[in-house]
């Protein structure tokens, strides 16, 4: 059962993007240093939730972590028999997390708000977890002072104090650096483009109409050639009398000013930031070419960057309890690791590769030919025959 339950608040009645100011971001972000960070985190989800290139760029980035394969390793020199124990133990506690890869996903995510919590729901059975579920980032506060961090329920701004953060029961990342930082400047640069470019094409639809009167006009008359102008600019078809003219000023030429330029730098810079400068765009022409290659191959090195944090920290905060509790005392034998995933044998090709070992003299664990084939294997009873 989760102890950490997020309540309705003043969040679900309000839109941090109306109205928004470079010198309100600025003041959440004061406020987020300083430990207060519902403003800016609620901020950042709004934008990522609104905005096609940082929802794009974010799930570009996160999408490689669904695909990592996970497996545990032994620790080199540590005893064979022990390091088996542990590996049996810490393979089944890994088993049932239902959620593992998403459990992941959002570890990674932690690089672009700066923090991630996973609060560890329990099987009943022992230090077993069932689920790892995602706790928003505007649900926590943090005291700088003593480094702790504290659940806001209401995500409310200003919260001090409350319910301490229990680390047992929670698996937590934290990032030095958040990318939506950078990315949220570039934001709001773009929607201001967006509004300009906005009112610029509809000012260029609508042309600037002035019609000057024959000399001599008098008041009454410049009353009646009112009438006269507003029917004819409202595409009507009138007379004018001799001596008139028609003025039109283009105001088109305000949509050509380079408002899809900055629009686009913009996009550009907040892929650069959530990819760590390392891709302009989130696509590249001629897939299978070696651009389609090379961009692949970037998105790889960031799942494998991304992969190796992630381990880490379940090292520190799942492996650990789970072999405390059925090794005390003991050394710790074998360890997590997230990678990527290797390439996918076919079943004969596998079963051939093992049958080449069996000759050699090698025999293959049953349990891992069983998850590789994804069969159960049972032996043969000759006498049966």
């Amino acid at each position: 059962m989760s102890i950490y339950k997020p309540k309705p608040g003043i969040r679900d009645h309000y839109n941090p993007l109306r109205g928004l100011s470079l010198a309100r971001i600025v003041a959440m972000e004061e406020a987020a240093a300083r430990g207060d960070k519902a403003d800016l985190q609620w901020l950042w989800q709004q934008m990522q939730d609104t905005d096609v290139t940082v929802a794009s760029a974010v799930a570009k980035r996160l999408g490689a972590i669904e695909a990592l394969d996970w497996e545990i390793r032994t620790i080199e020199g540590s005893d064979a028999i022990l390091a088996a124990e542990q590996e049996a133990v810490l393979r089944y506690a890994y088993e049932r997390v239902q959620n593992l890869q998403e459990a992941a996903r959002w570890v990674a995510f932690a690089n672009f708000t700066g923090y991630t919590f996973l609060e560890k729901i329990r099987t009943g059975y022992g230090p077993f977890i069932k689920r790892l579920e995602y706790i928003p980032c505007q649900y926590w506060a943090y005291e700088a002072n003593t480094k702790r961090w504290f659940f806001n329920p209401e995500a409310r701004s200003g919260y001090r104090g409350g319910e301490e953060a229990d680390r047992g029961e929670l698996i937590v990342h934290e990032v030095a650096s958040p990318l939506f930082k950078p990315i949220c400047r570039h934001f709001f640069s773009k929607q201001l483009a967006l509004a300009d470019w906005d009112v610029a094409l509809e000012n260029g639809a609508n042309q600037a109409v002035f019609m000057i009167g024959p000399p001599g006009t008098t008041p009454e008359k410049e009353t009646e050639y009112m009438s006269m102008a507003e029917a004819l600019t409202s595409n009507m078809r009138g007379y004018l009398p001799p001596g008139s003219d028609i003025k039109i000023t283009d105001l088109a030429a305000r949509s050509k000013l380079p408002y899809f330029d900055r629009i686009e730098y913009s996009d550009r810079q907040i892929v650069m930031a959530a990819t760590g400068g390392l891709l302009t765009m989130l696509t590249e022409s001629g897939s299978g070419t070696l651009a389609g290659n090379a961009h692949a191959e970037t998105l790889a090195g960031l799942a494998r960057a991304d992969a190796a944090a992630i381990s880490e920290v379940f090292q520190r905060q799942f492996d650990r309890e789970i072999l405390k509790a059925f090794f005390p005392g003991e050394q710790i034998a074998v360890y997590f690791k997230f990678d990527l995933p290797r390439a996918q044998e076919t079943s004969a090709q596998l079963i051939e590769a093992i049958s080449a070992l069996s000759w050699a003299g090698y025999r293959i664990n049953q349990q891992q030919l069983e998850e590789k084939l994804g069969l159960k294997i049972e032996l043969i009873d000759k006498g049966a025959i």
